[in-house]
């Protein structure tokens, strides 16, 4: 039976969003964007009445994609296996309203200036989320950056959207 990898990927990049963290893989820089609380996360849009902000919203929009085939008896940790490169895609959304704020290092950051900060902090949360706890071995990630960058009046808030993609080693 196959490890439930989608779940944990899954499951690992929300609870790394919901706390802001980070760790390089080479263990060359850690820390913290924002303080668990700050950011609501959640794991597929939720009802309007259910919104808060500022949040994060992440969709799996894919799997199966990045697919290369790695053959028979392939090294799986001490056993060998059949398996392939196996890829899974989400999309990312940030959203913050007019009442949304974040201090950051004594600044307080509201609205478009709140957005771009979450910007370039989701990308480091996503492209340094750590899976060496878990039995997911990531070969590779995607990041395509965000996209749809503005603001909606009707609704009176900021928002961008990105995608992104985890490889992993899948063995069966």
């Amino acid at each position: 039976m196959s490890n439930d990898h989608l779940n944990i990927i899954e499951r690992k990049l929300i609870d790394n969003l919901r706390a802001g963290t980070y760790t390089t893989i080479a263990g060359i820089d850690s820390g913290s964007a924002w303080s668990a609380g700050d950011i609501t996360v959640f794991g597929q849009f939720p009802e309007t009445e259910d919104l808060k902000y500022p949040c994060i919203i992440v969709e799996q929009r894919a799997n199966g994609i990045e697919t290369q085939f790695l053959g028979q008896k392939i090294t799986s940790g001490s056993s060998q296996a059949i398996g392939e490169l196996y890829g899974v895609g989400f999309t990312l959304t940030i959203a913050c309203d007019g009442d949304s704020a974040m201090t950051v290092t004594g600044s307080s950051y509201k609205q478009r200036r709140l957005i771009n900060y979450l910007m370039l902090n989701c990308a480091d949360v996503l492209m340094d989320c750590d899976f060496s706890a878990t039995n997911t071995e990531v070969v590779e990630r995607h990041y395509s950056g965000f996209t749809d960058v503005g603001y909606n009046p009707q609704r009176e808030t900021w928002a961008a959207r990105c995608d992104f993609v985890v490889v992993f080693k899948n063995s069966r």
